[in-house]
């Protein structure tokens, strides 16, 4: 996890690391694929738990659309594509281009504890067509672990591309130490999964019209979830 100082001194080059990890092969292995769409891993050597890629050649929605709801309205949507995820919101605005965000997840699986996530996402407009937002895992002494929960450390980004036909790609990665028990060697054998389960999710939401036909997480599950933070 970084700090926030971490984040001043390096978010330009982490954007330009994370831009080349989504539009660029080499040192990628392809892992499985599934409905022509890959999913791609590699290691790093400052962690266990591998990194993980899959594009979306096509969402039925155009690149600000998609973009709008992945980095302005996740905490509304999320659990289209997460099943675990259970609330969230919004810690912090630093800028019109940064925040920080705070989601809580029950896998509801015996043995597993529930997680939780803090993180800080940073947007650029790369050009007319293309929008990136990256992600990482941030520590802010406000928001300590809630007692039963372990927290996620994540590297994630996503790449919003625009196709000239009005619909969209969409590239992620992800990287997930889980923290706890919870061993890197079965993460980085069930990510791949995963991943499929969450891209079909996605291109299903989309294609089924988006926020216009999909409820968002009700409000009071993430009001009751932002006064039990402020108030512990």
């Amino acid at each position: 996890m970084i700090t926030f100082e971490d984040w001043k001194l390096n978010k330009e080059k982490w954007l330009d690391k994370d831009l080349a990890l989504m539009t660029n092969d080499e040192g990628w292995k392809e892992r499985t694929t599934k409905g022509g769409i890959s999913v791609w891993q590699r290691p790093f050597p400052d962690d266990k738990n591998d990194l993980f890629r899959w594009r979306l050649p096509k969402v039925d929605a155009s690149h600000e659309e998609v973009f709008d709801i992945f980095t302005n309205k996740m905490i509304d949507y999320h659990h289209y594509w997460t099943a675990e995820y259970t609330g969230g919101y919004v810690v912090k605005v630093i800028d019109e281009n940064t925040q920080i965000i705070y989601q809580q997840f029950n896998p509801n699986k015996p043995f597993i504890s529930k997680r939780d996530l803090l993180y800080i996402q940073w947007t650029i407009k790369i050009d007319d067509k293309t929008l990136q937002t990256s992600f990482r895992s941030i520590i802010w002494e406000e928001l300590p672990v809630p007692k039963g929960f372990e927290r996620i450390d994540w590297w994630g980004g996503h790449l919003f591309e625009a196709n000239d036909d009005g619909t969209s790609q969409l590239v992620l990665i992800d990287r997930e130490n889980q923290g706890g028990y919870f061993p890197s060697f079965l993460m980085n054998q069930i990510m791949p999964q995963y991943l499929i389960y969450q891209f079909k999710s996605i291109i299903t939401f989309f294609e089924k019209g988006g926020t216009k036909t999909h409820q968002k997480l009700s409000d009071s599950q993430n009001t009751a979830l932002i006064n039990k933070n402020l108030t512990r």
